[in-house]
């Protein structure tokens, strides 16, 4: 699929840091979105009309994914290296990017939600029926926003493999699983569920949920899908590959 990218004006922020846009979609591209809909925001500031796009994760675990993967695939996709550090008072690390072109791009060309998430939350229609570009977008998706966790259950040690991703959106969650099961995954689904959460106002959070159980999902993820993310990766060859290889 190629874009058309006539219609895109770069600021001089945006010729000064070197940006430049993807005439085609690609595989790194859909990895980012599927980081974007993860971690990501794209929003405009009111006071200063800047078009911003925050991705921020966890500092205490998630900087390995940032400099060695998300960084580097940004910096191939878009011309330049963002400036990745902590955010938010430390208590995020990732970076933000301010960039008219970028913020066009990315909503208009890709398809992806400009402000709160909400229930137009979902997979973008350019990655649908591709699988070419669907599967590193859920992979995008699921190093930023889902566990990979393995459970006790009746053992001293952690074994039974747990893959989840929980969300505010059903939709999102719900177009997720219909493409899971297409690729043979067996999934277990719940949908807004009152879940206790001091952060919101009404003391609780709407959140649907997937979840896939056991080592054949694991098998399948692995060999169809995979993770990028180090900390997924780790827990896997922790876990995982010393249950099955000794």
């Amino acid at each position: 699929m190629e874009f058309d990218l006539t219609d895109i004006k770069f600021s001089r922020y945006d010729l000064k840091k070197g940006l430049k846009l993807p005439n085609k979609l690609s595989q790194e591209l859909a990895y980012l979105c599927g980081i974007i809909v993860g971690d990501g925001s794209i929003y405009q500031r009111q006071d200063k009309k800047d078009c911003v796009l925050k991705i921020v994760g966890n500092p205490k675990d998630e900087q390995e994914l940032y400099h060695e993967v998300i960084g580097p695939y940004f910096n191939k996709t878009f011309g330049f290296m963002p400036n990745i550090r902590l955010q938010d008072t430390n208590t995020t690390y990732g970076f933000v990017v301010v960039s008219k072109g970028l913020l066009i791009f990315l909503t208009e060309k890709t398809g992806l939600i400009k402000g709160k998430k909400d229930q137009r939350l979902g997979i973008p229609e350019i990655f649908k029926d591709n699988r070419e570009f669907l599967v590193p977008f859920i992979r995008g998706l699921f190093d930023t926003d889902g566990c990979m966790c393995f459970k006790k259950r009746y053992r001293k040690e952690p074994y039974y493999p747990v893959i989840s991703l929980s969300s505010s959106s059903e939709k999102l969650i719900k177009e997720v699983v219909k493409e899971l099961k297409e690729m043979g995954f067996k999934v277990v689904e719940s949908y807004n569920r009152q879940i206790f959460d001091p952060r919101f106002k009404k003391g609780f959070n709407i959140i649907s949920r997937l979840d896939l159980n056991g080592f054949q999902n694991l098998q399948l993820w692995i060999e169809k899908i995979n993770f990028s993310s180090p900390k997924h990766l780790n827990k896997i060859k922790k876990y995982y590959f010393k249950e099955n290889l000794g």
